[in-house]
């Protein structure tokens, strides 16, 4: 790559970067620290439900404990936000085990130029890398399950405006060849406010892949402090799911007692 190339394509991601940097404005008021968001994620026909329970541990400190039945396998995911991409750029998978301890094994890390996310799973038998280009400054990783999403949407200068943002996504299936993959984008364009939510209609190429079923979404957003209330996407973000859908059940303002506890009761009463 020549000199003046290289410097042309800084200054075209810098635009972009600026631009989709403009659609959100980080103000500390609704960082929301100790909020513990409570959701449920089905297929759209209300099948294979699982919790999924989002708790901002910091202004840039995510956790999302993940389980469909007390006593069962569940998941903890940690996350850290920069507020510069309002995007993750690091998280840690792991077990949640008694106690509310973690046996941690999927790590995936942003490089610093912030166009690659790096991915390493240790399991008892085997190690799998990848990696993945970053064609967004702001993205999400869908088998989050839009935990970073939800805690960026309180940033939007105008939630009745669109907005733009990319998905990756690690589908969790050992036998994939290239388990960590770029989905594409999503604008969502609003449809309007009612009863206390700002609704939009989500369109773009993460949503047309071969797993999609449809070419659309939809997403609502809580009008006075901007959390998910609902989304509803044509793919799906887990292996055995046929696409994707996020209804909240409510929210909570506990703080770590509340989590620490949850976290908890997981294992508390299993006969172990």
């Amino acid at each position: 790559m020549t000199k003046s190339l290289a410097l042309a394509t800084t200054a075209l991601a810098l635009l972009t970067s600026a631009c989709q940097a403009n659609e959100f404005a980080h103000v500390a008021a609704n960082d929301h620290v100790g909020r513990i968001l409570y959701y449920e994620r089905t297929n759209q026909d209300g099948s294979l439900d699982e919790r999924v329970t989002v708790y901002r541990a910091s202004p840039t400190s995510l956790e999302v404990y993940k389980e469909n039945g007390l006593c069962g396998n569940a998941a903890l995911v940690t996350a850290e936000l920069d507020l510069d991409t309002f995007s993750a750029r690091q998280f840690v998978g792991g077990q949640l085990r008694p106690e509310a301890e973690v046996m941690e094994f999927a790590f995936l890390e942003q490089n610093e130029a912030g166009d690659r996310m790096d991915m390493v799973v240790r399991l008892p038998d085997m190690e799998i890398r990848n990696d993945v280009e970053i064609a967004s400054p702001h993205w999400h990783l869908f088998d989050f399950d839009l935990a970073s999403l939800t805690a960026v949407t309180p940033y939007l200068r105008d939630p009745g405006a669109a907005f733009d943002f990319g998905m990756a996504l690690l589908w969790a299936d050992p036998s994939a060849p290239d388990p960590l993959v770029w989905m594409g984008d999503v604008t969502a364009s609003p449809t309007g406010l009612d009863n206390g939510e700002y609704s939009y209609d989500l369109s773009g190429t993460a949503l047309t892949g071969e797993r999609s079923t449809g070419p659309a979404g939809t997403l609502r957003i809580n009008a006075r402090e901007g959390y998910i209330t609902h989304a509803a996407f044509p793919v799906p973000n887990h292996p055995g799911y046929s696409d994707f859908e996020l209804n909240l059940l409510r929210v909570s303002d506990g703080g770590a007692a509340e989590w620490d506890a949850l976290l908890r009761a997981h294992w508390a009463d299993c006969g172990n």
